[in-house]
């Protein structure tokens, strides 16, 4: 996406050089601006603290790609994990939408293979939130938070 955008400008910035003898303002009348939605491009990212079973908890940050190619990156962090130090890890790879029937309501979810044997699950809430559910997009039944906000 950013190569496509790049190639725009710099096609833009080769047309306007070749306007030999033109009239700045009277060009400037007939041009058009072609806007681009750079945060569509840029993604959004989420973030939040979930509970662990034997540590202070895991953050999860994650970034959706707004492109088409549908990616995401995921930094995944157990708090004090490792001798009172956090382990961190990366991952990234494409986004697969799930459209699911779950206790007779129709969810959204994501699901973000980190490897070959673990994936992560994010049920869409509403525009600002996503929670992390199992591979059968079903909340805990904990009632505990696990919630992963909008950053902004």
């Amino acid at each position: 996406m950013k190569k496509l955008l790049m190639m725009v400008a710099a096609c833009a910035v080769i047309a306007s050089c070749q306007q030999k003898g033109k009239n700045a303002t009277a060009e400037n009348s007939k041009d058009s601006i072609m806007a681009v939605d750079t945060t569509a491009a840029a993604g959004v990212t989420y973030s939040g603290t979930i509970p662990a079973a034997d540590g202070p908890g895991i953050k999860y940050t994650v970034t959706l790609s707004g492109d088409s190619a549908k990616t995401f990156t995921l930094e995944e962090v157990y708090l004090q994990a490792k001798d009172g130090k956090d382990d961190v890890k990366t991952y990234t790879g494409d986004v697969e939408t799930i459209n699911k029937e779950v206790n007779g309501k129709a969810v959204k979810a994501y699901k973000l293979a980190m490897d070959k044997d673990n994936a992560l699950y994010l049920l869409v809430k509403d525009d600002a939130t996503l929670s992390v559910v199992n591979d059968q997009l079903e909340e805990a039944a904990s009632g505990m938070n696990y919630d992963l906000k909008v950053v902004k």
